[in-house]
């Protein structure tokens, strides 16, 4: 047989589609309706496209032509994802992966530049033997960066990073970042990562809209729920009085975007009577969401698999995998860099977008869960955003040509 045009959008859109219904039972959709699925869009997204072009490169520097498979693969997600949003009594329509992607950056006032991530707090740096993206978001992450490389600290610390990356090697660097909770990875490593979802006992059809439980914050696990709301599902979103969702205490146009319409309470994890309120919503709940380190929850008397056996769905969203690297810290950047998500123009990279990891995995982790909510069953969804990022990228790097 003849191999497969992957630079024909609609070819490649069918084998994405393919490969993500692979996840949930068997049967879900015929070869027809994936068919129809993939050529839902009469024009592809194609370069140059003003809204994106202006997240990537540094200033004043434009492409002649970038490779957007991975753009056209995230569509095909999308386009699977309003199929089970309109089948499960939800709206038609929604907003296109293109629109997710770009969304955050002008209410943040985000902008590509280049080896600097739009948002600015992550950097690629290369090592001696290959290229770490270093992500520095939290002001206890700046300040570990002393610890990390071992050195007293400094005023200029990407001059400092760069310079002691220059002559040592990216593994002992990773090594170190883990133990101390930083969000460093190596480009392009996540080549081996997938989606794991486990299918457990059916549920049948819901006599009422699922309840949800949100348990996550930021970006990726907002959105998966925000999609489920869309569908009529009743969320609550759950913070940790102690340690909020960081975009409800600044009140920014985009923490009210994904998160407006749902019923958003705190507890005192710390708290016996806070963690026992916890407890209660999540054996109440149909769908739960959570980024969190699974050994957190134990701690706290939860276990997801106990609340899949009795019929939930529960979507883990971490940085690199729940079972895989359940305690490594990962955000949008430096995943998105993990799954080869980067332009490469004349040798260099450039990272893609404002931390497309996440809404790349807010969709996929709607989708899937979605699916399982179509499909009346309940399961385990491991989903990770540089698995994410890999699958929609097949783990090549988008490469880029100057003008």
């Amino acid at each position: 047989m003849p191999e497969k045009d992957f630079n024909d959008p609609v070819l490649t859109s069918v084998d994405h589609l393919e490969r993500l219904l692979a996840l949930l039972p068997s049967g879900l959709l015929d070869k027809k309706l994936v068919g129809q699925l993939s050529q839902i869009y009469p024009s592809w997204p194609t370069w140059p496209s003003p809204a994106l072009s202006n997240l990537i490169g540094p200033p004043k520097v434009a492409l002649k032509r970038f490779d957007l498979r991975w753009l056209h693969r995230f569509e095909s997600t999308i386009s699977l994802l309003n199929f089970f949003v309109k089948s499960l009594g939800g709206p038609s329509g929604g907003p296109s992966g293109h629109s997710l992607i770009v969304e955050r950056a002008p209410l943040l006032g985000h902008r590509g530049w280049g080896e600097t991530s739009a948002g600015g707090s992550c950097r690629l740096i290369k090592t001696l033997d290959t290229t770490l993206a270093v992500n520095l978001p939290r002001q206890e992450d700046i300040s570990s960066v002393s610890a990390w490389l071992q050195i007293e600290a400094q005023e200029n610390i990407w001059n400092v990073i760069q310079s002691y990356a220059s002559n040592s090697s990216s593994q002992v660097l990773l090594e170190r970042a883990e133990l101390l909770g930083l969000a460093v990875s190596k480009v392009g490593e996540a080549k081996d990562m997938t989606i794991e979802v486990t299918h457990k006992s059916s549920i049948g059809a819901y006599s009422r809209q699922p309840k949800v439980v949100d348990l996550s914050s930021m970006w990726a696990g907002p959105l998966c729920s925000w999609f489920l709301m869309r569908s009529g599902a009743e969320v609550i979103k759950i913070e940790s009085s102690k340690r909020p969702d960081r975009g409800r205490l600044n009140q920014t146009p985009f923490f009210q975007r994904l998160n407006k319409g749902k019923v958003i309470t705190a507890f005192d994890f710390s708290s016996e009577l806070g963690r026992r309120q916890l407890q209660k919503h999540i054996r109440e709940a149909d769908i739960i969401i959570e980024s969190s380190r699974p050994r957190a929850l134990d701690n706290m008397g939860i276990s997801a698999e106990e609340e899949v056996d009795r019929g939930a769905i529960w979507c883990s969203i971490t940085g690199y995998g729940r079972n895989l690297n359940p305690n490594r810290v990962g955000f949008g950047d430096d995943a998105a860099a993990a799954g080869c998500l980067l332009a490469e123009v004349n040798e260099s990279l450039w990272f893609v977008g404002d931390a497309s990891a996440d809404p790349l995995t807010g969709a996929t982790a709607a989708a899937l869960t979605h699916g399982l909510w179509f499909a009346g069953s309940s399961g385990l969804i491991d989903i990770s955003l540089a698995a994410t990022s890999n699958i929609h990228t097949q783990g090549v790097i988008p490469k880029g040509i100057m003008w």
